[in-house]
């Protein structure tokens, strides 16, 4: 195994790369995730990009540092745009605003060929991007990673274009997480009581209808 070290959220995404892929990295920033998976012989090669030309600068430099030019690529790009002139088997986006990653997600029909695996890592809004793509994507893992105090949900998906379903709990904390119940689980269940409370706090003193969120904290409750 390569010495070099990639955060623990960036390390969760790269185990649901599968052996032998040709992955892309969007948004890839310092080109960190290609490197590590390029230098474990991970992957047959990767193609980093980014929307502005800081970033890839950087990515560049750190990918000539570790002698990698001939495996990974980089460019800049905006989102899935021309993806498929790589035709990667693995679709990485990590750190993104789940909004920004549902839109670029909506405008790649790439993603939907048979066999594409989508490795994601929303910032904020995952609610939106599991709603997204319960139609059309199957779970294939998901996971939560405590580091540096915060909590990242790391989601892995496949197109198989049916329905799945799920309920706000499930889109919200994941429905393979609450099956799991790990320690991180319930560090980010017991995190969304307290915020869903402080909420309950505010509509209650601002005189408005809190039913529905009595419900959910009822229901969150006894996951615990």
């Amino acid at each position: 195994m390569s010495e070099f070290k990639i955060s623990k959220r960036l390390c969760t995404a790269a185990s649901y790369v599968r052996d032998g892929a040709v992955v892309a990295d969007i948004g890839t920033d310092h080109a960190y995730l290609p490197i590590y998976l390029a230098l474990n012989g991970k992957i047959k090669s990767a193609y980093a990009s980014d929307i502005n030309v800081g970033p890839i600068m950087r990515a560049k430099e750190n990918i000539e540092k570790y002698g990698l030019g001939n495996l990974i690529t980089t460019e800049v790009v905006g989102g899935l745009d021309n993806i498929e002139k790589i035709a990667p088997s693995d679709i990485v986006i990590c750190g993104m605003g789940g909004e920004l990653i549902v839109k670029i997600l909506e405008s790649s029909p790439y993603i939907r060929q048979k066999g594409i695996r989508l490795i994601l890592q929303p910032m904020t809004h995952i609610k939106e991007v599991r709603e997204y793509l319960s139609n059309g994507f199957f779970t294939i893992a998901e996971n939560i990673v405590y580091e540096d105090e915060k909590l990242y949900q790391v989601l892995c998906l496949q197109y198989d274009g049916e329905l799945h379903p799920l309920t706000d709990i499930e889109k919200e904390l994941g429905k393979m997480n609450i099956e799991n119940k790990t320690d991180e689980f319930m560090l980010l269940l017991n995190s969304t009581i307290v915020k869903k409370q402080k909420r309950l706090e505010g509509l209650s003193l601002g005189g408005y209808d809190t039913r529905k969120i009595e419900e959910e904290i009822k229901e969150l409750e006894k996951l615990k």
